[in-house]
């Protein structure tokens, strides 16, 4: 008990010093993804800047758009100026501008001149809304800047008003970059850390910028989003959908406004301590096998008093529990009489707690079968005898025949093992031969009808769950004047299945319906089941027994009908419920 404590006390400490130093260096991981990730951003708005605040870049392109024709020969030396702003090392890779008319003109890795309405693009109203601050767009895929018509690339834009010499808005600047460069530091993690943390990268309005290669088939991803938590960089939380525990790191970039999110399942960082824990259990097995390999050889340098004993416990059974009281070894070694003694005193223990659980077993089983066997009323087969003498008097054999049949089959139902649960199947056609011998007894005065969804026929219930309400229908829907009728109907849907028993007679009292009412209140309000009580089977026990069988899913309920008589629904919810 003391080294299990132990164990437990510095897998405790370990693991809080485990989530600690990963949530340190997850932390750390994200400012080195967000810095690469900003710095590339800064180098397609230096080369927006650059080229927003160009004088000579601004009045050559000013003399471009304000030709009805632009064409080629006309922009070398605007090509130029992009080339030398790029630089040689291709800061980015296709630069775009943009007048207000719509018309473009387009350096990189696509050179185009075109013509398009500024109004149809997602990006024109918030660029222009910024006012000649920067807008950066999600990655988006696209095969226009390639020379073929392969597969798309996916690129990130950044837009930028730029006004002329005498501050009016012109145009917009756009610089494309491929996301790859953006995010190269989480590709290039991802890639050498297969089984590493998942990351993710939101826009301010929570829509995922990384990774941009998936399509998520839903929006499960929002929920890390959604847990962003102020005044905090990291939490640990219960994933509702996979019921994992995961500590979830977060870092907002002030410059692009971007979320930085790792995500690390508890169990991947909680790893070391399982094998510390398996470490330490390897140690107690190693110890006990030591411990007893060495046992057995000091056990050989003992006298005759051990193999005595030992010959005690080798023929020690359940029959010759106790039998060995009062014998001695004959030794004058204290602590091996002691141990005999211990093992005379257990033997006799133990054949005592055998003897009560025997008895308790029995008991078991014989209130279990007095619970079956006083489902039927006595009078019940009482009648039906009666009933056999009328028939045979008048000589309807086959009749007889017929109803000593059910009346067998009834038994054998009843006393059949012990067992607790059957098919619907197998408890309506218990039913249907309990009714006909009702019917054999009341004749014209008693109609019945079973109609049974052969969907729930192989459904699993509780024995003799439905014969009661049966019972109980007959019992309070004949006090009235015949003909009585009993219906038996099934209600299936996606949500749950139910079965009703429903009679033509007086009723319910509302002070039954309350008491009843009352007591599955009280069962709803208590912590667990109560024990089934075998002093009576009424309403109440059946819907304990139901409870539990289905648990929270129960669907039961007492009631009278609008017409005439009283139902009782007994069903359950599916497990989707």
């Amino acid at each position: 008990m003391k080294l299990h404590g132990l164990s437990a006390n510095i897998a405790t400490s370990v693991r809080v010093l485990l989530i600690e130093r990963e949530t340190q260096n997850i932390i750390n991981l994200l400012s080195n993804f967000q810095q690469q990730s900003d710095e590339a951003v800064r180098t397609m708005d230096s080369v927006s800047i650059n080229i927003g605040y160009s004088n000579l870049v601004k009045e050559n392109l000013e003399k471009h758009f304000e030709q009805e024709n632009i064409n080629w020969a006309n922009t070398s030396t605007l090509a130029d100026l992009f080339v030398a702003i790029n630089g040689a090392d291709i800061k980015v890779e296709q630069i775009n501008i943009y007048d207000f008319s719509g018309d473009v003109i387009g350096f990189g890795r696509s050179s185009f001149i075109s013509h398009i309405n500024l109004e149809d693009t997602g990006w024109y109203k918030p660029a222009v809304e910024l006012n000649g601050h920067k807008y950066v767009s999600l990655p988006y895929k696209t095969n226009s800047l390639s020379k073929t018509t392969g597969d798309k690339i996916s690129y990130i834009s950044l837009y930028r008003v730029y006004f002329n010499k005498y501050g009016k808005p012109t145009g917009i600047v756009e610089t494309i970059q491929t996301s790859k460069t953006v995010f190269k530091s989480m590709i290039t993690y991802a890639k050498t850390n297969m089984n590493g943390p998942s990351i993710y990268v939101y826009s301010p309005d929570g829509e995922l910028v990384y990774p941009y290669e998936t399509d998520f088939p839903d929006t499960s991803y929002r929920y890390y989003y959604d847990s962003l938590e102020n005044g905090t960089d990291h939490i640990l939380l219960s994933n509702p959908g996979t019921k994992v525990r995961e500590l979830i790191a977060y870092k907002k970039s002030d410059y692009t406004g971007w979320i930085y999110v790792i995500v690390m399942p508890e169990e991947t960082i909680l790893r070391p301590v399982r094998s510390l824990f398996n470490l330490l259990i390897l140690v107690i097995v190693l110890f006990l096998i030591v411990s007893i390999v060495l046992s057995y050889y000091m056990s050989l340098s003992l006298t005759r008093p051990i193999k005595k004993l030992r010959n005690m416990i080798r023929k020690t059974e359940l029959a010759t529990l106790g039998t060995h009281k009062d014998s001695s070894l004959d030794t004058s070694i204290d602590e091996l009489e002691e141990l005999n003694q211990a093992f005379q005193n257990m033997s006799v223990k133990l054949k005592v707690s055998m003897d009560e659980l025997i008895n308790t077993r029995q008991q078991e089983l014989k209130s279990r079968n007095m619970a079956l066997q006083s489902q039927i009323n006595p009078h019940f087969y009482y009648n039906s005898l009666s009933s056999i003498i009328v028939l045979a008097e008048n000589k309807q054999c086959d009749d007889v025949i017929t109803l000593c049949r059910n009346l067998g089959s009834i038994m054998r139902y009843i006393t059949k093992d012990f067992q607790s649960v059957v098919t619907v199947r197998e408890e309506t056609e218990y039913i249907r031969k309990y009714l006909y011998c009702m019917k054999i007894r009341y004749q014209n005065s008693l109609n019945y009808d079973i109609n049974i969804d052969e969907s729930i026929l192989e459904f699993e219930i509780p024995k003799l769950i439905i014969q009661p309400l049966v019972e109980n229908a007959l019992k309070h829907g004949t006090d009235c004047t015949p003909p009585w009728h009993i219906q038996i109907k099934s209600t299936v849907n996606d949500e749950f299945w139910k079965i009703d028993v429903i009679d033509n007679g007086k009723g319910f009292s509302q002070d039954i319906i309350s008491k009843i009412n009352r007591k599955i209140a009280e069962v709803g309000d208590k912590t667990g089941i109560p024990d089934f009580e075998l002093d009576g089977i009424g309403l109440f026990n059946v819907f304990l027994r139901w409870k539990l069988h289905c648990g929270d899913k129960i669907i039961f309920s007492v009631g009278n009908s609008e017409n005439r008589g009283g139902f009782v629904s007994i069903g359950r919810y599916f497990d989707s419920h």
